[in-house]
């Protein structure tokens, strides 16, 4: 039998908890997490903590950020309802992601004068070393008025604008959500520690989430059905819907499709 980490009169009750965020027209995210209640809990803020950024395993702490900064990337693209991709890029073998910001940022700016342009923004390296930035955003887009502006930005004969959705399919921004992400996992080794990974436009609202049920025994079962079921009862639809369940770490978790209309 293993050995209590903090002594013989150490108890834990193993609990699961169950919590959503409800994006509107559809689209929900429910979790269900695990965790060891140690009812002598008053006892576990003693323990040191190391500073941020300090710890001895620096690799697990930028893989943490990044995964971090993955989630807050996919709440936004949900929050702006995304529904389409930018992708900007250099003909040139553009190495610095300072330029890659300011030349971001000046396009941003000049697209704001004539538009409410509310953008989720990661960037990535390509094989040959150079950046391109993806870009999220809702609705279409003038891919002229886009071209034009960046390659006056970048130089006529030295960028390029893709406008697209990934999944050529409506009804799934869940998904370009999570696509969207992936970017920032795939090059967590690229950013220092606490650098920003991924930009987006001001006054983006994330809903908050909310505590769905409680359950204070250790049954996963039940608690993955009582995420379906809060789903459901929002009026959330389970056709392609993305799931994903760590038996070790006792962690579940559903998104859904928004609905289509028509």
């Amino acid at each position: 039998m293993q050995e209590p980490i903090l002594g013989n009169d150490a108890a834990f009750r193993r609990e699961w908890l169950i919590r959503g965020r409800n994006f509107g027209d559809g689209q929900v995210e429910v979790t269900a997490t695990r965790f060891d209640r140690y009812m002598g809990a008053q006892q576990l803020h003693t323990l040191p903590k190391a500073k941020r950024g300090e710890s001895e395993n620096s690799e697990n702490n930028q893989m943490a950020a990044a995964k971090r900064a993955k989630q807050q990337v996919r709440l936004r693209c949900k929050a702006i309802a995304a529904d389409r991709m930018i992708t900007l890029t250099y003909r040139e073998n553009m190495q610095d992601r300072s330029r890659l910001k300011r030349d971001f940022d000046a396009l941003r700016r000049r697209l704001g004068k004539f538009q409410d342009f509310q953008y989720v923004a990661v960037s990535e390296r390509q094989k040959r070393g150079a950046w391109h930035l993806h870009i999220a955003v809702k609705g279409r887009q003038n891919y002229r008025v886009l071209r034009s502006v960046w390659r006056s930005i970048v130089g006529a004969d030295n960028g390029n604008v893709d406008v697209r959705n990934p999944f050529r399919q409506k009804g799934l921004r869940h998904k370009l959500a999570a696509y969207l992400g992936k970017y920032l996992t795939k090059d967590f080794a690229e950013h220092k520690m606490n650098e920003k990974r991924y930009w987006t436009s001001r006054g983006i609202t994330v809903p908050e989430r909310h505590p769905i049920d409680h359950i204070l025994s250790d049954d996963a079962p039940r608690a993955i059905v009582l995420a379906f079921e809060a789903a459901r009862q929002v009026g959330a639809s389970l056709d392609q819907c993305q799931v994903f369940w760590n038996q070790d770490l006792g962690c579940f978790w559903l998104a859904t499709r928004e609905n289509v209309h028509g």
